[in-house]
């Protein structure tokens, strides 16, 4: 497949849930939007019928797009050490992976949107039915359903948790609201609009604050502290945390006017930095696309523009060494990151590279339709539990847990 093909089937596979709702009116689903283009900015928009659906400037992991060269970030600045816990040896690779759908009482559309670094806890929503604009969501425990949480709102969605169970997340209502869910309860975060995407074990929570996509990144201490805005570099005015390690690093992007964002780290000793930009094939790349932190390691993609075209190149960055390890090209779009260096990626199917650069495919559902596409929002620290869904022709996502040993 070319590359050019594959960026047309990636923006494919971000259409195909808002392109419809069987069971309930046409409209945008908005939460998926904000959660597979929350780390850069919309930069167009399609129209077909009633429903409007927002397309980002992104695609695959090694895909090139054509477009007019954005604005180039500003020089970056030297790396900073970390120090990362040790982590316990792991196994070569994945072995005998298997796939299972997640249960959801009957009900026939749903999705895996977080779960904690142990493989124990799962986050997702289900659709609704016809006439409604509330999304149920649910937690898996194990594999299994283990309860049930009424966010207030529309576009309902719980982004990320930590080993205790509790979460974060979202809902509009009708402004972006942040959330935080624990014990039982759901708790609306402190600062006005907002979201709540990513939370560690210390219940250290991260996001933006304003609206959706204009908003400034954001941490609060706890579910019940003030938000604290963090501090973003000179003529820098949009940005948003993406994700926070267990040492408190963050990571997320900033960006200026008529310049898309690029990674940015503020560090567990209060400092922060641009994170520089990789070499791609001899070319400085124009921006990285931060997805994911654990264990002082950063998953995300290069992007090299010119004047007739974008691409895209997978990578995996060490805090403490400021150093990038290109990733194989069949590693896929990163999206998640173990403890251990592994990285969850989607391609064709999820493809986990483990060390030494080898891949992994994670066994396709045999229940879905034809044409599916694979999204994974959960990926535990020893590297050998997944989840995510897959969607195809039906546009009945199936939530999914793949364990590997």
């Amino acid at each position: 497949m070319t590359k050019q093909a594959d960026d047309e089937e990636y923006g494919v596979a971000l259409l195909r849930p808002l392109a419809g709702e069987p069971d309930g009116p046409a409209r945008i689903d908005v939460a998926r939007a904000m959660r597979d283009g929350r780390r850069r900015r919309l930069s167009r928009w399609w129209a077909s019928g009633t429903a409007v659906v927002a397309l980002t400037a992104t695609a695959a992991a090694g895909g090139t797009l054509a477009f007019s060269a954005a604005g180039r970030p500003a020089p970056e600045r030297a790396p900073v050490a970390t120090t990362e816990p040790p982590v316990t040896a792991a196994p070569a690779g994945p072995r005998d992976c298997r796939v299972t759908r997640l249960p959801t009482d009957g009900v026939r559309k749903a999705l895996v949107t977080g779960g904690d670094p142990t493989g124990t806890w799962l986050a997702g929503r289900t659709y609704p039915k016809r006439g409604s604009m509330s999304y149920p969501l649910v937690l898996w425990r194990d594999g299994k359903l283990a309860a049930s949480v009424d966010m207030s709102g529309s576009d309902q969605s719980l982004e990320d948790l930590n080993s205790h169970g509790d979460a974060v997340g979202f809902s509009f209502d009708p402004e972006i609201k942040p959330w935080s869910y624990a014990e039982g309860k759901l708790t609306a975060l402190a600062g006005g609009e907002g979201a709540a995407v990513a939370l560690n074990d210390k219940g250290v929570i991260v996001g933006s604050l304003g609206p959706a996509y204009e908003g400034r990144p954001a941490r609060w201490s706890s579910r019940t502290a003030q938000p604290e805005s963090l501090p973003m570099p000179a003529g820098m005015t949009v940005g948003t945390a993406v994700d926070i390690d267990e040492d408190g690093t963050v990571v997320g992007t900033v960006e200026g006017k008529n310049r898309e964002g690029s990674g940015y780290l503020w560090l567990a000793d209060g400092t922060a930095r641009k994170m520089p930009l990789p070499d791609v094939d001899g070319t400085k790349a124009t921006m990285f696309w931060p997805e994911a932190i654990r264990n002082g390691w950063v998953v995300g993609r290069s992007v090299v523009d010119t004047k007739r075209e974008r691409s895209f190149a997978p990578f995996r960055y060490r805090v403490s060494t400021g150093r990038y390890e290109r990733l194989p090209a069949d590693a896929g779009l990163p999206q998640r990151v173990a403890a251990n260096g592994w990285v969850l990626g989607t391609a064709r199917l999820p493809v986990i590279t483990s060390a030494g650069g080898v891949t992994t495919e994670l066994p396709a559902y045999p229940k879905a339709a034809a044409h599916p596409d694979y999204l994974i929002n959960s990926y535990s620290d020893d590297g050998l539990v997944a989840a995510g869904y897959v969607i195809g022709d039906d546009i009945q996502n199936q939530p999914l847990l793949w364990r590997c040993r």
